[in-house]
């Protein structure tokens, strides 16, 4: 950040001398057209460097992101890489498997600034509500894992419905792990 400020600073008075010699050179009869395209070239390559910094130094900020979402999209593919084994084992009376993490909507919200249209999946503007669906089925699945924590308990409880409640978390981890994939690639 001490960077930009000393670009900036000097990009500040590289402007006020060539604001300086248009005035000087103003007062003279004739002004050289040559002389105002050699000034505003330099500008225009200077300032494009120039507004280009803060964007990189705000992109440190995203990697985290990034690479919360990067393994949190490797832990879903890891518990479904062998569904049946996670549903007998989340059934199971004494079971001691784990959701994988959710990734939190303010994650999203800053790397909308930033994500891009996937082909074929979704445009740059749906990346927000393809968040939002995601929260959704993370949230579907979650209450499906306690539900399936729950369902050989009580009255009603059986391994039948303990068993129903474990595939219907995976299906809603399925679906949200596509939908995690496909925004993981609107930012990388």
């Amino acid at each position: 950040m001490k960077e930009f400020i000393i670009i900036v600073t000097l990009c500040s008075f590289w402007v006020s001398s060539i604001a300086y010699q248009i005035s000087s050179n103003s007062r003279r009869s004739t002004f050289s057209r040559r002389q105002l395209l050699q000034e505003t070239a330099a500008a225009g390559i200077i300032l494009p460097v120039v507004t280009q910094i803060p964007r990189c130094a705000s992109a440190k900020g995203f990697d985290d992101e990034i690479s919360f979402i990067t393994s949190t999209s490797d832990t879903y593919h890891l518990v479904l890489k062998n569904k049946q084994a996670f549903i007998s084992e989340l059934s199971a009376e004494e079971s001691t498997s784990a959701l994988p993490p959710q990734v939190p909507a303010i994650a999203f919200q800053k790397l909308s600034k930033v994500a891009h249209g996937v082909e074929g999946k979704i445009e740059s503007d749906d990346f927000s509500y393809l968040a939002v669906e995601y929260a959704e089925l993370a949230g579907a699945a979650r209450d499906y894992f306690k539900l399936a924590k729950l369902g050989r308990l009580g009255e009603n409880g059986s391994p039948e419905v303990a068993m129903e409640y474990a595939q219907q978390c995976v299906s809603k981890l399925e679906e949200a792990s596509v939908v995690l994939d496909t925004l993981l690639q609107a930012v990388e």
